[in-house]
């Protein structure tokens, strides 16, 4: 995919990443784009190019756009609700809150990506806070920030919301004990995006498992809920060139497509 198409996807998905589906419906998609980039996200039209190409968002609405589409993972909240215009800081947590049901079993989407010019950047990124995305502690202190928003809940009636009732009412139980009861499965999609060089897509593709067998040893997981790790891996022929033309629309005000 050469980069204005994947620029295209970015700037156009900013809007259903950025709020849950009731808030969209009947909208200005336009106004809906501005107040997204405004209060949902981090930018900052002052600050340089350089702090720009830097920012979380680009990765975090790929990684939303595949889950929905392909894997057909429905946000349980938008990832808006969890950015703080006063602080103008990166959203914490999990960069996805997706959730699909599989033959009865609740399944979490709850996700990472990493999008970096350099492959070994991106995997060294990852795997650096995968002992701590993996485990009962961050797990719940996540639950618990959807809980601060559970009035704004993308789905209702869902297994989520349920834990989330339970622990409200008795807040001393355990969110994993709960999770577990509940049949609770956390799916852990890692999306890696990273320059293509010139030795083909397979080479590409390969050169990630190759360098994580050379590079690293086995980590220590500790969350105690069924869980599942996938990697998704798209090499990208220039990613700096895709984050300038996000860029370049949204200070043009580019009409985004609804």
């Amino acid at each position: 995919m050469d980069p204005d198409s994947f620029a295209e996807i970015i700037f156009n998905s900013i809007v259903e990443y950025a709020f849950n589906e009731f808030e969209i419906t009947g909208k200005d998609y336009s106004a809906l784009h501005a107040v997204a980039l405004k209060s949902k996200l981090k930018y900052n039209e002052d600050s340089d190019e350089t702090a720009k190409i830097k920012y979380g968002f680009y990765g975090e609405v790929i990684l939303f756009s595949i889950l929905m589409v392909l894997y057909k993972a429905k946000p349980v909240i938008a990832r808006g609700y969890f950015y703080n215009p006063l602080e103008n800081a990166e959203t914490k947590g999990y960069d996805s809150y997706q959730l699909v049901e599989n033959n009865g079993q609740t399944e979490l989407w709850f996700g990472e990506v990493k999008f970096h010019k350099n492959h070994k950047q991106a995997i060294k990124s990852v795997l650096s806070n995968i002992e701590k995305a993996l485990s009962d502690d961050y797990f719940e202190r996540n639950v618990i920030a959807i809980h601060n928003h559970k009035n704004n809940l993308n789905i209702s009636n869902t297994v989520v919301e349920k834990i989330i009732n339970e622990w409200e009412t008795n807040p001393i139980i355990s969110i994993i004990e709960q999770a577990k009861k509940h049949n609770i499965r956390l799916i852990y999609p890692i999306l890696l995006l990273y320059e293509e060089d010139s030795t083909g897509y397979d080479a590409n593709i390969k050169k990630v498992p190759d360098h994580i067998q050379t590079d690293y040893s086995l980590k220590t997981l500790t969350l105690s809920i069924d869980y599942s790790i996938f990697f998704i891996l798209l090499p990208i022929k220039d990613v700096i060139a895709v984050k300038k033309q996000v860029i370049s629309w949204i200070e043009s005000k580019k009409q985004p497509l609804s």
